[in-house]
């Protein structure tokens, strides 16, 4: 009798399973965005009511799925670029409605790309994230990325690796064989959770340089404003300090010659120690990897144990250079984007409670940080 029901209730559901789509809007009547531009509307005058009513520029950028799909998929048209300006999100998204006859989704978007005047705007990017935490039809998993200047300007910019600068973010970004070098992906879910825990974020900066895209360094957020810039060696600096480097060469000189280590691995922690009262942050980073080019000026060298132990102290003080060159533009900006302050919380929550009031003023700045690297070098291949 079971068995009876079960077959019956399959039957039923068969055809809803066996149906292409369930929507009743066919992907042919969609326009996909892929990528949205948010600019602020800098022609207007800020004291003018106009200024009010169109303060945001919105770039969205909609393809030709039939071109990306096709032989065409790399060709300069296939993408169309619909702007708008408006007063919130919501409504930019609304003027796009009645700009196309077909129905607008933004299932698939990639990425959200913020100008330079937006970000330096504190009460506008303030609103457009309170937008976008509202607006649920745009995944908390797409990537958010900055531009100096505009960033409308930069998604109609041609790119002849992908013409649509959303697939090249995802692509960009979901490479598991790309080295983790100089750019921390960042999401629109987790930028909204950073903001709110410590009112502090970095978002990756993407720019196109002579037909070339390039993704590397980023903008510092304090307060839902931007503070400053970091070029691409202070967020590798950062990348140490989170654990995240992968596949990175450094580079020494050992006997007067260059010598590559690879980075394979690399795991990190942050503790904290009082001395005489005084609290101090640790950071311990532990790396593993192959040294990868070398040429030896002499016939006889080779890798012994004391060699091993000087290109080891090499490869640690190389590190630690780049760790603290972050921590030193951090201090020197006074903004904890290294998220120390947020793991002494977490591990001391009685010692939090003594700085957290002056963390953003003068804590963070007068802390002591110090950097303890781990090296381990498992192949030392040497070419004679």
């Amino acid at each position: 009798m079971i068995i009876n029901k079960l077959k019956y209730i399959i039957i039923i559901f068969l055809p809803f399973i066996l149906t292409g789509c369930w929507d009743s809007v066919e992907i042919n009547e969609r326009h996909v965005v892929l990528e949205v531009a948010i600019d602020k509307n800098g022609a207007l005058k800020q004291s003018s009511t106009e200024a009010q009513d169109k303060r945001y520029e919105v770039t969205y950028t909609i393809p030709d799925i039939a071109k990306l799909s096709g032989q065409d998929s790399l060709s300069e048209d296939v993408k169309t670029a619909i702007i708008t300006k408006s007063s919130t999100i919501a409504t930019s998204v609304d003027e796009v409605e009645r700009k196309t006859q077909n129905t607008v989704t933004f299932s698939h978007t990639k990425a959200l790309v913020l100008g330079e005047e937006l970000l330096k705007d504190k009460e506008l990017f303030k609103a457009t994230i309170d937008g976008l935490i509202r607006n649920m039809q745009i995944g908390r998993g797409t990537s958010i990325l900055a531009v100096k200047g505009k960033a409308g300007k930069l998604t109609q910019a041609k790119n002849p690796q992908n013409p649509i600068i959303g697939l090249y973010v995802m692509k960009f970004f979901n490479n598991s064989e790309r080295p983790t070098s100089y750019a921390k992906q960042q999401t629109l879910g987790n930028l909204i959770k950073e903001l709110q825990n410590t009112g502090v974020t970095t978002i990756p900066v993407i720019s196109d340089q002579e037909g070339t895209v390039l993704i590397q360094g980023a903008a510092v957020i304090k307060d839902y404003e931007l503070a400053d810039w970091i070029n691409k060696e202070q967020v590798r600096g950062e990348l140490f300090v989170e654990g995240k480097i992968k596949e990175v060469p450094i580079v020494v000189k050992y006997k007067g010659e260059n010598l590559t280590y690879n980075i394979e691995e690399e795991e990190s922690k942050i503790s904290f120690n009082a001395n005489n009262g005084e609290w101090c942050a640790e950071i311990e980073i532990k790396v593993k990897g192959n040294i990868t080019e070398f040429v030896s000026s002499e016939q006889n060298e080779l890798f012994n144990e004391s060699s091993i132990r000087e290109i080891g102290s090499l490869i640690k003080a190389e590190i630690n250079r780049q760790t603290q060159e972050s921590i030193v533009y951090s201090k020197e900006i006074n903004v904890d984007f290294l998220n120390i302050g947020l793991e002494m919380y977490r591990k001391h929550p009685k010692v939090w409670e003594s700085y957290k009031n002056q963390w953003l003023i003068t804590g963070y700045k007068n802390i002591p940080i110090k950097v303890v690297t781990i090296v381990t070098i498992h192949n030392t291949g040497m070419l004679e």
